[in-house]
């Protein structure tokens, strides 16, 4: 699922209730993570709720991300996977080139979430981005054009 998708099924869905139940089903889509990963250095931290997040190269394609995550609660599990959804199996380069502002935007998230809520979104985001450089930075290929 790209960003077009989730904003198609945001305008289609009429109420905040459905686009919750919606939310909801994208947590089905995160990349779980493996027991060992559940450790407080991959807790995001500023997040009300513990969660988790780490990523590594894709096993298909290791140019490419893949994020790994996990959260207490199945509300924010699913706004972890619709955050994640312009990050997903993109190169590094690509993350940190990534302004999610317009799709939180056009999705009227910010307006739905509490202040606490929001700041633990901001918190995630700065983590991405932090797992991306990192992983720029493991590659010898993109270490040598930063």
């Amino acid at each position: 699922m790209n960003t077009d998708d989730v904003i198609d099924a945001f305008e289609l869905l009429d109420d905040w209730d459905a686009r919750y139940e919606f939310i909801g089903e994208l947590a089905r889509q995160l990349v779980p993570l493996s027991d060992d990963e559940h450790r407080d250095s991959n807790l995001v931290k500023g997040c009300n709720t513990r969660t988790w997040l780490t990523a590594g190269p894709k096993p298909a394609d290791p140019t490419r991300i893949e994020y790994r995550a996990a959260a207490e609660t199945p509300l924010v599990q699913g706004l972890v996977a619709l955050l994640l959804v312009p990050f997903q199996h993109q190169t590094p380069a690509q993350v940190l080139k990534t302004d999610p502002s317009d799709y939180i935007g056009r999705l009227g998230l910010a307006e739905h979430l509490s202040a606490n809520r929001r700041a633990g979104m901001e918190h995630f985001l700065e983590r991405v981005y932090q797992l991306a450089r990192a992983q720029q930075g493991a590659d010898p290929e993109n270490s040598a054009l930063s």
